[in-house]
């Protein structure tokens, strides 16, 4: 074993992805529906993997991981551990050192970077020839990584690859067909993503527990389920065509409806907050005022909003200007992921 450092950029959903698919069980972690999304160039996950003589030891943005969290992290190890085999016997001890420089559990993707941040760190310490043999592109290799990364986080698929990319639903039950890929590089379009900060802190219901309280309760989870597919092909289309509003258009249907399910949930999921509703509204406005801008929301008050490089500015002021915007960032397309060895 060595220590090993991976960097991962974390990603948004153009075309969301929420629920599980109901046989793929909780270590699969399969999604209903695919997804497509654009890689960040400053969000990021930085993660040390080393050996350790006593017991497994992690720590998040300087603090101890302890509990659930932990237990997490062990897990995934013990995933990378076993690519190597049955023979490769117990998993020895590790140190994690992860760094988010994204808000953690804000509806920012953070859980995207970090766990695929984790996944290349572990296999790269634990076993080497799996990095050392990851392709440029769609190998077979990150192929692997990227399922791995999945069933930590359904998101972390997609931090595999820079720039833009596909993560297919898939049918078979052992989830060998629910693969992530690169459909456009990040040299395709220069586009940027708007963060829009409208709070502060963590939100208050995870993921996980938000799309299985959806999926047992809303009369409109099945009707989100069974139209993503449209989405996510005609939004692959429009992003291989450069054509921003087609691909705006998709992306804020696929946002809202999403939302939707949620709202009709019992009790109602609402991660939004009433600076979330006037930051759309401002899209909105400032589209017909000739800013074309299109508005995407994850599970989580804050609004990203996807525009040409050349329109970020003028938009970035109008949304500034929103009463209770917290903060805007203008991200652009994120490179692929970085291993190395650390010290």
């Amino acid at each position: 074993m060595r220590a090993m450092r991976a960097t991962a950029h974390t990603n948004i959903a153009l075309v969301k992805y929420w629920g599980k698919r109901p046989d793929g069980g909780r270590d699969l972690n399969l999604p209903a529906v695919g997804s497509l999304s654009m890689t960040l160039d400053e969000y990021r996950t930085v993660t040390v993997v080393r050996p350790r003589a006593a017991a497994d030891a992690f720590a998040l943005d300087g603090a101890t991981l302890t509990g659930a969290a932990a237990d997490r992290v062990a897990k995934h190890l013990d995933r990378v551990w076993r690519t190597r085999g049955a023979e490769a016997g117990p998993r020895p001890s590790c140190e994690v050192d992860s760094v988010n420089h994204v808000p953690t559990a804000a509806g920012l993707a953070s859980s995207a970077s970090g766990f695929a941040a984790l996944t290349l760190a572990a296999a790269a310490a634990l076993s080497e020839d799996m990095v050392e043999g990851m392709a440029e592109g769609d190998g077979a290799d990150r192929r692997l990584l990227s399922a791995l990364a999945r069933r930590g986080s359904g998101s972390a698929a997609r931090s595999l690859w820079g720039g833009f990319v596909r993560l297919d639903r898939g049918e078979e039950a052992d989830g060998r067909d629910c693969i992530a890929r690169p459909v456009a590089s990040r040299h395709h379009w220069d586009l940027k993503m708007l963060i829009v900060h409208t709070t502060t802190g963590a939100k208050t219901v995870g993921s996980t527990g938000g799309m299985e309280l959806c999926k047992n309760t809303s009369p409109y989870y099945g009707a989100w389920v069974a139209s993503s597919q449209r989405d996510l092909d005609s939004a692959t289309s429009r992003l291989q065509n450069r054509d921003l509003r087609g691909l705006g258009e998709v992306m804020e249907h696929s946002c809202f409806k999403m939302h939707a399910s949620m709202w009709a949930a019992r009790p109602p999921l609402i991660y939004w907050n009433g600076v979330t509703v006037e930051v759309m509204r401002e899209v909105q406005r400032a589209r017909a005022d000739g800013l074309q801008g299109w508005a995407t929301s994850d599970a989580g008050p804050h609004v990203k909003v996807l525009c040409e490089a050349a329109t970020a500015d003028a938009l970035v002021a109008r949304l500034e200007s929103v009463v209770g915007v917290v903060d805007v960032k203008a991200l652009g397309v994120g490179p692929d992921p970085k291993v190395e060895a650390a010290t």
